[in-house]
């Protein structure tokens, strides 16, 4: 609280703190309500993976357009703007009552969001003391942190004792103060000669990803439906194309250049982006196997995941201390083996009694601890991999391979229990697809981790290992 109070730049820490919390709490408060919105909509609750996926998408999709709008039009305007539009799609969300619409202001959502947390965190860097970004990012980090471990329990009480809808209308006063704070008190950025943007690179790469993953998702509704084949057919030909425009264009949107050097390529895109596969499978299969498995209640679900989320954040300053004592190459395998075994502990445990809880919840410490390793892990590999004039392009590079992970999971996680269950004849999933889907899950976890071994080194000297990961994390 002290540093807080010392800070010139508070008024841009508590925005920027406010809106990675927004961004963050809307990302984890959802997949607990989506059983009472999927009734609500009459619709199965795997369909709703789409309003999860196309949050991601197209907070991807725009994520390389926020650096040159924010130099191009003021980040402070970028930045208000973003605000406006989070709340307006948020207020839409809630007032939608059938799917479609729905999906369609959670794409607007994630679009705002895509432009909130980059350019709020621009903005901080711009004006925040050289003295003071230590303590100003420590700060603004925690919300990335708070939000995961209360999320999933804040939309369990809201859908026991209220409405699915108040969770979107929860961020209308949370946006309104940060509107309110963003115009009295944040100083204006005055726009720049930004570098000239490649439309045509953004255009299609947005394109692709939004038929990749649409299609993918829809499988969920009927394999033999022609229309989410032709989507990610067309998906797939629209990215071939913009990988080789990238590759071409002087100044791409995206610059593949940082995927040159093999360790970062394999943190980023290959191994060691699929090893993380498992610890974010469980924040999208877990709420619902609680719920729709185990019996549980919305709240009750959302409150034993917060020893998740939890395990994670009480890891974090012990990151460092581990790496240094055990080395990075054993404290990385051995954290990736202990979440795939508490994953698959998760997997078998039989619910009903309190020993079955106590199991449960220290499974999901542990899972959360090795979440926190893994993740600061794989990122301080990719940064020390790099040098210094890479390490702006790596590290959009590594924020777009961080949500497309996170995407693809999520619909990896979808098809998976929809196919089961319908290999079974069942419309919703039952406890044992969840299963079996958990199971699979860990299988693609254990061949990634045999998989990086080859290419961990046995330590990190010069790890920055504490900035990255509020990057990834």
């Amino acid at each position: 609280m002290n540093r807080f109070l010392r800070l010139q730049s508070r008024d841009i820490v508590v925005a920027v703190s406010i809106a990675m919390f927004m961004v963050q709490l809307d990302a984890t408060v959802l997949v607990v309500a989506l059983p009472r919105i999927a009734a609500d909509f009459g619709v199965r609750t795997i369909s709703l993976s789409l309003s999860i996926t196309i949050y991601l998408t197209m907070l991807v999709a725009l994520l390389p357009v926020s650096g040159w709008a924010a130099d191009r039009f003021g980040a402070r305007r970028v930045f208000s703007l973003a605000i406006l539009g989070f709340a307006a799609a948020s207020a839409l969300c809630a007032l939608c009552e059938s799917f479609w619409p729905f999906i369609a202001a959670r794409a607007l959502q994630g679009a705002a969001a895509s432009l909130l947390a980059p350019v709020g965190r621009l903005i901080l860097l711009k004006r925040t003391p050289k003295n003071e970004l230590v303590d100003a990012l420590s700060i603004t980090a925690m919300p990335m942190l708070i939000a995961p471990t209360v999320g999933p329990s804040i939309g369990g009480f809201i859908v026991d004792y209220a409405r699915w809808e108040y969770i979107f209308l929860l961020n209308l006063p949370f946006a309104a103060l940060l509107f309110w704070i963003a115009q009295a008190r944040v100083p204006r950025i005055p726009a720049e000669a930004a570098r000239p943007l490649d439309w045509r690179g953004a255009a299609m790469m947005a394109g692709a990803l939004v038929c990749v993953l649409t299609g993918l998702d829809r499988l969920t509704s009927g394999f033999a439906r022609p229309a989410p084949w032709l989507l990610v057919g067309a998906g797939a030909v629209l990215a071939w194309a913009t990988w080789r425009h990238l590759l071409r264009h002087p100044d791409p949107i995206v610059s593949l250049e940082p995927l040159r050097v093999r360790e970062y390529a394999t943190t980023a895109i290959g191994s060691g982006a699929v090893v993380r596969v498992p610890p974010r499978a469980l924040l999208f299969v877990l709420p619902l196997m609680f719920q729709i498995g185990f019996g549980m209640s919305p709240f009750a679900a959302g409150l034993l995941l917060m020893a998740l989320s939890g395990g994670d954040l009480l890891m974090k300053p012990a990151v460092r201390p581990l790496f240094d004592r055990i080395g990075f190459a054993s404290t990385i395998l051995w954290a990736s083996g202990a979440g795939i075994a508490a994953m698959l502990l998760l997997a078998v445990v039989q619910p009903g009694s309190i020993a079955a809880l106590a199991v449960i919840a220290a499974a999901l410490v542990v899972s959360g601890i090795s979440r926190s390793l893994l993740f600061t892990g794989m990122v301080a590999q990719s940064f020390t991999a790099l040098r210094d004039a890479h390490v702006s392009s790596g590290n959009v590079v590594a924020s777009i391979s961080q949500q497309l992970v996170n995407a693809l999971t999520v619909l990896l996680c979808a098809i998976l229990l929809a196919l089961i269950a319908w290999a079974q004849g069942r419309a919703e999933p039952a406890l044992a697809d969840f299963r079996i889907t958990l199971a699979i899950i860990a299988a693609i976890g254990i061949a990634a981790t045999l998989r990086l071994r080859a290419f961990l080194p046995a330590s990190l000297h010069d790890a920055r290992v504490e900035e990255p990961s509020r990057v990834a994390d």
